[in-house]
């Protein structure tokens, strides 16, 4: 038989066309799957998406510290319905009277935690535990109604016709958001400081011990069944606060950090029980935290 390659050569053209479309088709298909993987890099890496879990893959951080307070002048309204009584307490003078106690617990904790890839922002759970104290000896002005041995008018407040404390305590559990910024230095590099900042808000919850015309508020035991809530509870909520806090980070050795920081907060507090009745008060406070801490995860 005599060969002929014109007789073969439509076949030859429509293998060598098959071919070449699998080829193109296998040489696109790997572009697109090369072209998503990059942006599904660059999306990974523009929304820092973990590499390796929840926890190691954000930068978090746990500390505790002490505080000193300073309040200013605030009003207090007393309601006792049975009692006929709602007067106003004018400008009270309050202080924080304890000195902190290094081997108990602290009075401000923080748990945080970092997400963004230049671990600026963050995010932050924090309880900020202060102590206020009506001063007593002062000249107060009250207003309203009050049948009792505190009168109307100017007053000198003692221990038994009005002494007011907030005293385990006067407890703020905020939200906040965190700004962290080198000053000098890498981020949690050894020797290194950082800005870092914080707003929030929260609840407030209190403790009062409250004598009001020689009756003393009684709140219960402090037990499982008697430890917090809206109208009954050893800790009471109350209402909500607001703050900010502005100060400097130190880190000291790998992942141990000091902090020092200014808070400024507003309280607005209502539904206090007194004796026979509640109060409300509106208050600014400042604190002044120094505070320990350690990071833990952040790694890739």
């Amino acid at each position: 038989m005599h060969f002929s390659f014109a007789r073969i050569r439509p076949l030859l053209f429509l293998l060598t066309s098959i071919i070449s479309c699998q080829v193109l088709a296998q040489t696109e298909t790997s572009n697109d799957l090369a072209r998503s993987t990059s942006d599904s890099n660059q999306i990974g890496n523009a929304l820092n998406i973990p590499e390796k879990g929840f926890f190691s893959g954000s930068e978090w951080y746990v500390s505790g510290g002490f505080n000193k307070s300073h309040y200013s002048n605030s009003d207090i309204n007393v309601s006792q319905p049975s009692l006929g009584n709602n007067f106003t307490v004018n400008d009270v003078k309050g202080h924080d009277e304890y000195p902190p106690k290094l081997c108990c617990m602290p009075d401000n904790m923080r748990i945080g935690r970092f997400f963004d890839g230049s671990k600026n922002f963050g995010l932050e759970l924090s309880l900020d535990h202060t102590k206020f104290t009506s001063t007593l000896g002062q000249t107060a002005s009250v207003s309203g109604v009050n049948n009792g041995s505190l009168g109307t008018g100017n007053q000198v407040l003692n221990d038994r016709n009005f002494y007011y404390r907030l005293h385990n305590g006067l407890n703020d559990l905020m939200l906040n958001l965190v700004y962290r910024s080198p000053i000098f230095g890498e981020i949690n590099e050894q020797s290194s400081l950082a800005f870092i900042g914080r707003v929030g808000a929260g609840l407030v919850y209190v403790h009062p011990d409250i004598t009001i015309n020689g009756n003393d508020n009684y709140v219960g035991k402090k037990n499982v069944n008697n430890l917090i809530g809206f109208n009954s509870g050893w800790w009471r909520i109350v209402g909500m606060s607001t703050g900010t806090e502005i100060g400097v980070r130190y880190t000291l050795y790998k992942q141990f950090y000091l902090e020092l920081t200014d808070k400024m907060v507003f309280t607005n507090m209502n539904n206090i029980p007194v004796y026979e009745g509640k109060a409300s008060q509106h208050l600014f406070h400042n604190q002044v935290i120094l505070s320990a801490g350690f990071t833990f995860g952040g790694t890739k």
